[in-house]
């Protein structure tokens, strides 16, 4: 399959960058999946949030929604602001080549050290979904510092795992080291999609990737500036597993409890 990973800029208002979003995912040639960042249409404008979020019920028509129906692609359309009963919610949403709204999972652990607990409420995981044959699954950004959650997912079937982000420049380096790691501990693709050049003073610069079940970061191919195409093998996951499978070899007896102090009990 061909993963297109889409990681431009913010520039001009929500709707202006859903659809330049939108459009990069189907340049030919059209890929079989598109991947956007982290509040790619609106940014960490906390002040603003509020007013900028969106329903719950207008996921579903969005552009991203309609760019997937009619080039028959999956987009996994990054990460939005929504008003939910109990908060503003930094959601992800997945659509399938039938332009339907099939999977959305929350940002389960916000980055207090921006403020972004003043504007977002933490939301709850969206478990898996059916993919291209396999399952899916998502975390958003600062949630790939957090092995439990990637874990779970990946208990409960997951064989990629798509990692929305606005990850700044200066930390670049772990970022891909982390999707390294939550790919080798378990032999999944990890995809992470981190929102390009620069926003709010903070340089962002894109540069994100595709990390292989054996723990390496795929080459990819540049469409243009900011789209960056990768040719990945979705069965390698389980040719992986015939040499070295850590989720057979796991021994959770022993592992304990995680107390709050972050010792075992």
């Amino acid at each position: 399959m061909i993963l297109r990973l889409v990681e431009f800029d913010i520039e001009g208002s929500p709707a202006e960058n859903m659809h330049k979003f939108s459009e990069a995912a189907v340049i030919s040639p059209v890929p079989d999946t598109a991947v956007f960042p982290e509040l790619f249409t609106t940014g960490f404008v906390l002040d603003d949030i509020l007013s900028l979020a969106l329903s719950e019920e207008d996921l579903s028509n969005l552009p991203a929604a309609s760019a997937a129906g009619e080039n028959g692609i999956w987009i996994i359309g990054g990460t939005l602001a929504v008003r939910t009963d109990c908060g503003v919610v930094n959601r992800m949403v997945a659509y399938s080549p039938e332009g339907e709204l099939v999977y959305w999972t929350d940002k389960v652990h916000l980055f207090k050290q921006m403020g972004e607990d003043s504007a977002f409420v933490p939301g709850k995981c969206g478990g898996t979904f059916p993919f291209m044959g396999t399952t899916g699954a998502g975390i958003v950004c600062y949630d790939l510092r957090f092995p439990e959650l990637s874990r779970r997912l990946v208990l409960a079937g997951a064989e990629i795992l798509f990692v929305p982000a606005q990850w700044p420049g200066g930390r670049l380096e772990l970022f891909r080291s982390l999707l390294r790691a939550r790919a080798a501990e378990a032999q999944i693709f990890t995809v992470g999609c981190n929102l390009g050049g620069e926003h709010l003073g903070v340089m962002f610069g894109g540069s994100g990737g595709v990390a292989h079940p054996g723990g390496k970061m795929i080459k990819g191919r540049n469409v243009m500036q900011g789209v960056t195409d990768f040719e990945i093998d979705l069965t390698d996951v389980r040719e992986m597993r015939r040499h070295i499978n850590c989720l057979e070899d796991r021994r959770p007896e022993e592992y304990g409890t995680l107390s709050w102090q972050g010792g075992y009990q």
